[in-house]
């Protein structure tokens, strides 16, 4: 039965900026809010964008919790008092959680990397009491590192009520993107695992004539070689609108999707750009095949820029073709990727953790 008091939650992490992973750690946090659970963020770094606003959801987050040694070994004791820690899978945290987890309650690792964990991470993961993946790819990588306590839970997102011409007018103009024109967007950090590189080269080899206009949505190390090459092969049709807070209007105002990442899981940014109806070209990494099945899109091989244009230039000539599968993506993720299934299934497998004596459990602490 249902505790009517609160499970107590302390979420790890080293910052929480605007990544996948931290977005999705928040919408965690808010839904299970209403089923019982209370999150606390403890966070090495300062509180990055997301964290600011989980502040001002009236969340605890708690900065620079190693800036000394008596701050942190106060910190542990504080952790004690709940009854489960989720960590994120940042690398400091990961290297730190093995020193300390005899003196912590059960520890939960959201597992986002598509790769091999590194060597660091293993003794943390081992003593997890769950590693949570988000991709099915991910399973066969953690077993083989031998990680058996993995299992998958797959992000969720909202589906939003669809835009409509007003919207889309809307948001161009509040991004300052051209009213006519096809707009193709790219919502990532701008790093080289993102692969936004591949989508340049990919729009500079199309002819000008049959080019959509390009809107990349993010920060990082890469963006000022990126830009450098835009303005000098796109000839004016592109938009760096930076790290934006809020990435609802660059949905709303394109008309096609691009994920080009050399590597990726189960990337939340295509999760966000189906629930809004958005045909999609995404390089075929981690989970993507799966995640566009049943004609929600198009892949391409990864770093293939040839691959890459050739499919941008097609859908973007294709207005019918687009809202097709635009739908296939609305639905797809109202069938498999909704926010109400993964909270769910994070409730049950917390219940789990917990034991079956859940409410004796929340009554101790």
């Amino acid at each position: 039965m249902r505790s009517s008091r609160e499970i107590k939650v302390a979420a790890l992490a080293s910052t929480l900026a605007l990544g996948g992973a931290e977005r999705q750690l928040a919408a965690l946090a808010r839904g299970l809010r209403n089923r019982g659970y209370r999150f606390s963020f403890f966070l090495l770094r300062g509180a990055g964008a997301v964290g600011k606003e989980l502040r001002g959801d009236g969340f605890d987050v708690d900065v620079k919790i190693m800036n000394r040694p008596a701050r942190w070994l106060g910190v542990v004791g504080e952790l004690r008092d709940y009854h489960m820690v989720v960590a994120l899978d940042h690398n400091n945290v990961l290297r730190l959680l093995p020193a300390f987890s005899r003196w912590l309650p059960p520890y939960v690792v959201l597992y986002h990397l598509q790769g091999k964990p590194p060597g660091g991470w293993l003794r943390a993961l081992g003593g997890a009491a769950a590693v949570v993946a988000v991709a099915e790819s991910q399973l066969a990588l953690l077993r083989e590192a031998g990680v058996g306590s993995a299992r998958v839970v797959a992000n969720g997102v909202a589906v939003p009520p669809a835009a409509t011409p007003a919207d889309r007018r809307l948001a161009r103009e509040g991004l300052g993107l051209p009213a006519d024109a096809v707009v193709a967007a790219a919502v990532s950090r701008l790093s080289p695992e993102k692969g936004v590189d591949v989508l340049l080269e990919a729009l500079a080899s199309a002819a000008e004539g049959r080019r959509p206009f390009l809107a990349v949505a993010g920060a990082g190390p890469e963006r000022p070689r990126l830009e450098r090459f835009a303005r000098a092969k796109l000839g004016g049709r592109f938009a760096f609108l930076g790290e934006l807070d809020d990435v609802s209007p660059v949905y709303r105002a394109a008309d096609l999707f691009v994920l080009p990442s050399r590597r990726e899981s189960a990337p939340l940014a295509l999760l966000e750009a189906m629930a809004h109806g958005l045909a999609a070209v995404a390089a075929a990494v981690g989970d993507v095949p799966a995640m566009l099945s049943g004609g929600a899109g198009v892949t391409f091989a990864p770093g293939s820029s040839e691959e890459l244009g050739r499919a941008i230039i097609e859908l973007a000539a294709e207005p019918a073709k687009r809202l097709e599968m635009g739908a296939a993506a609305r639905a797809a993720v109202a069938r498999r990727y909704d926010v109400g299934r993964m909270l769910d299934e994070y409730d049950a497998l917390f219940a789990e953790l917990l034991g079956e004596n859940k409410a004796d459990v929340a009554d101790d602490r």
